[in-house]
């Protein structure tokens, strides 16, 4: 699992160093149409003047054919089914799994935005080092601003920075790694039934608000 200073020195890297190119290319790019990685989330929120600083990992899995996407994390799984519109939440528990439904009210995307604004390109690691690209998806989701960074060989993700203002703000970093372009166990996106209902017709937990458009995160 990823801790959280190798994520805070994998976004700091990837954000500070490396030198800016010269490069005009404007045009987005389609992530891989499957992905797997290891993802880790650093999250700061205020609410009610309070703030609060969240350390988070976990496996992610992205099949843009299936229109699926998978979390696992410590004691739970997420699956979200966007053939259905739905979205499954499976907590362990010591004497029985847990599962809550909810309705998806979000796109799955695999390329970046038209409407993104291309900010640069730079080396991450020196001149032999990386390329990366990064755009901005500033209004992209209401209240929202964020960024969007991504290798420029095979456009893979990279990190992406969502913050947005007002009473009830926050700022989270997202950085992922050991990204694969193949799934190896599609089994990860069946929904156990039960404790999941085959045809859920009461759900629980709609989500709030989306704070990640590369991943789709909503709390």
């Amino acid at each position: 699992m990823l801790t959280f200073l190798a994520i805070a020195s994998m976004l700091g890297a990837s954000v500070t160093l490396g030198a800016p190119l010269d490069d005009h290319n404007q045009s987005g790019c389609c992530v891989p149409k499957q992905w797997q990685g290891a993802v880790g989330i650093i999250s700061g929120t205020v609410s009610g003047g309070q703030p609060t600083v969240m350390n988070e990992s976990m496996e992610y899995f992205y099949d843009f054919n299936q229109k699926k996407v998978a979390m696992l994390g410590d004691g739970y799984k997420i699956v979200q089914d966007y053939n259905k519109m739905m979205m499954y939440k499976i907590e362990k528990k010591p004497s029985v799994d847990i599962c809550e439904t909810s309705h998806l009210t979000g796109t799955l995307y695999d390329c970046v935005p038209s409407n993104a604004t291309f900010l640069g390109s730079f080396q991450a690691g020196g001149p032999q080092g990386i390329k990366m690209n990064d755009y901005s998806i500033d209004g992209f989701v209401p209240g929202l601003f964020g960024r969007l960074t991504f290798t420029d060989d095979g456009c893979l993700p990279v990190t992406e920075t969502v913050a947005n203002g007002g009473s009830e703000s926050f700022l989270d970093f997202i950085g992922v790694v050991n990204v694969m372009t193949t799934i190896k166990d599609p089994s990860v996106f069946d929904v156990p039934s039960p404790p999941c209902p085959k045809n859920p017709t009461k759900t629980v937990g709609m989500p709030k608000r989306r704070r990640s458009f590369l991943l789709g995160f909503a709390r």
